[in-house]
C-alpha cells in the first residue's frame, strides 16, 4: 500500500517536471523567436527572462522538497540551506518582478497611438536589460540577511526560530524582522504596479470590446487580434499569481503558529508556493498564435 509520504513525493514530483518541461519549452521557442526575428515582440525578452526565474525557483524549491518527503529526515548543513533559501527568495522576487514588469510593458504596447505613447513605445524596448539587472540586483542584496539568519533544522530547539521544513529562520531577530518587513513592502510594490497595469489593460479591453461590438465584419474581431490575446493572457497570469499567493497567506499564518511543528498546513504551502512558476508558461503557451497548437501539449 502506498504511504503519504510516496502520494506527497508523487505530487511535488508531477508538479516539479510539468514546470521545469513547461518553462524550458517557454525558454527555448522564445529565444528561437528572439535569436531568428520571427514575428518578434517587445515583451519576448521579458518573457525569456520570467521562463528562467521560474526554472531557478523550480529547482532551489521543488528538489529538496522532494528529498525531504522522501528521506523524512535532515540532509542539508548550515551552509547548504543558507543557499537554498537564499536562492529560493532571490527567484521568487525575480519572478516577481518579472510578472510585473510584464504587466507594464503589455500596457504600454496597448496603450493609444498618442505622441506621448508613440515615444513611450519606442523607448520602451531599449529599458528591458536595465529593468531586468535592476531587478537582479535588488534581489540579489535585499535577501542578503538570509545568508546570517537561516540554519539547518537541527539547530532549531527553541520557539525562536521558524521551522521551513529543511532549514529554519530567526524571525523573532530585531535586524532580520526589519528586513522582513523591507522585503513585504518590496513585494507589496510589484503587487500594486501589476495591479494599476491590469486596472488599465482591463480598461482597453473594455473601451475595445465597446469599439468592436458595432463592427459586423468579424475580421476586425478581438479574438483575432494579437495584443488582445496577448493581453487577456497576461491578465490571466497576474490573477493566477494574485489567486495563489492569496490562497497559501492562511496556510502561512498557520505554520507560524504552529511553533514549529510540520503540518498538513506546511504541504498545502509548499504545493501552493510553486503552482504560479508550474502554470505560467501554459498560460502564455496557449495564447500565443505564433506557436502551433500541438507543440502547447507537452
Amino acid at each position: 500500500m502506498i504511504s503519504h509520504a510516496e502520494v506527497l513525493w508523487i505530487i511535488y514530483f508531477i508538479q516539479f517536471i510539468t514546470g521545469v518541461l513547461g518553462n524550458g519549452f517557454l525558454f527555448c521557442i522564445y529565444n528561437y523567436n528572439f535569436i531568428t526575428g520571427y514575428k518578434k515582440r517587445p515583451i519576448d525578452p521579458i518573457l525569456i527572462h520570467l521562463a528562467f526565474v521560474n526554472i531557478m525557483f523550480l529547482l532551489f524549491r521543488g528538489i529538496p522538497q522532494m528529498i525531504r518527503v522522501w528521506r523524512q529526515g535532515d540532509f542539508l548543513n548550515d551552509i547548504e540551506c543558507k543557499l537554498i533559501i537564499y536562492f529560493q527568495r532571490v527567484s521568487r522576487g525575480l519572478s516577481l518582478s518579472s510578472t510585473s514588469l510584464l504587466s507594464v510593458f503589455q500596457a504600454i504596447i496597448v496603450s493609444p497611438s498618442s505622441l506621448f505613447w508613440a515615444e513611450v513605445k519606442t523607448k520602451a524596448p531599449n529599458c528591458v536589460f536595465p529593468c531586468c539587472l535592476l531587478s537582479w540586483i535588488f534581489n540579489l542584496l535585499i535577501d542578503v540577511f538570509l545568508l546570517v539568519y537561516v540554519t539547518g533544522p537541527r539547530n532549531n530547539t527553541t520557539k525562536e526560530r521558524m521551522n521551513l521544513g529543511y532549514c529554519s529562520l530567526d524571525v523573532h531577530s530585531v535586524s532580520s524582522l526589519k528586513v522582513i518587513i523591507w522585503k513585504s513592502l518590496y513585494d507589496f510594490i510589484f503587487v500594486g504596479i501589476m495591479a494599476c497595469s491590469s486596472i488599465y489593460m482591463v480598461y482597453f479591453l473594455y473601451r475595445h470590446h465597446c469599439q468592436v461590438k458595432h463592427i459586423h465584419n468579424t475580421s476586425l474581431s478581438s479574438s483575432t487580434s494579437p495584443e488582445i490575446q496577448a493581453t487577456k493572457s497576461i491578465l490571466l497570469l497576474v490573477s493566477s499569481f494574485v489567486c495563489f499567493n492569496v490562497i497559501s497567506g492562511p496556510f502561512i499564518l498557520h505554520m507560524e503558529r504552529s511553533q514549529g511543528i510540520i503540518s498538513w498546513a506546511y504541504y498545502v504551502s509548499s504545493l501552493l508556493s510553486v503552482s504560479f512558476q508550474s502554470v505560467s508558461p501554459f498560460v502564455l503557451l496557449s495564447s500565443d498564435i505564433r506557436i502551433p497548437r500541438s507543440c502547447c501539449i507537452l
